[in-house]
């Protein structure tokens, strides 16, 4: 079982889904935290297993926009982004979920993915040592991978 995601790789992951769902391009770019900061979209999915962590993407209006017009074959000036936008970074943020899991060795152990969460709060410290940047068509798009986050459990 694979147990490190390296920025690069998290980045050929990304831009795979970028490519394959949204028919999107991408391109590795330098990760700053001033850039990270500027990310005012946030969205985060739990997975467990043999390992368990966290996937969060960071990005902005302009990147979701983008998205959901591309995923949803509409024109950008239509897309709502208070419905549209939370739907595409959830979608995105479930299938690089997805990704993580398999390049952990998902294919062979099993895992559980949970919902991915639109955080509102955008002042998290960021792992840059575990943060891929990526220009996507102008727009930047930002993924940490932190496999030390403990899943929480539902309480009942």
């Amino acid at each position: 079982m694979n147990t490190t995601i390296t920025p690069d790789r998290l980045a050929e992951l990304a831009m795979k889904a970028l490519e394959r769902t949204a028919f999107m391009m991408a391109d590795p770019a330098e990760v700053s935290a001033p850039a990270v900061a500027k990310a005012n979209r946030r969205a985060t999915i739990r997975y467990a297993g043999p390992a368990s962590g966290l996937v969060t993407i960071r990005t902005t209006d302009d990147f979701l926009r983008s998205l959901a017009s591309n995923l949803l074959g509409e024109e950008p000036d239509d897309i709502d982004l208070s419905t549209c936008g939370d739907d595409a970074i959830k979608e995105l943020t479930n299938i690089l979920g997805g990704s993580v899991i398999h390049e952990l060795g998902g294919a062979d152990n099993t895992f559980s993915l949970g919902l991915p969460q639109v955080v509102n709060s955008s002042n998290a410290q960021v792992a840059i040592d575990r943060t891929c940047a990526l220009d996507c068509e102008g727009h930047p798009l930002f993924i940490t991978w932190d496999p030390d986050a403990v899943a929480t459990k539902k309480v009942a």
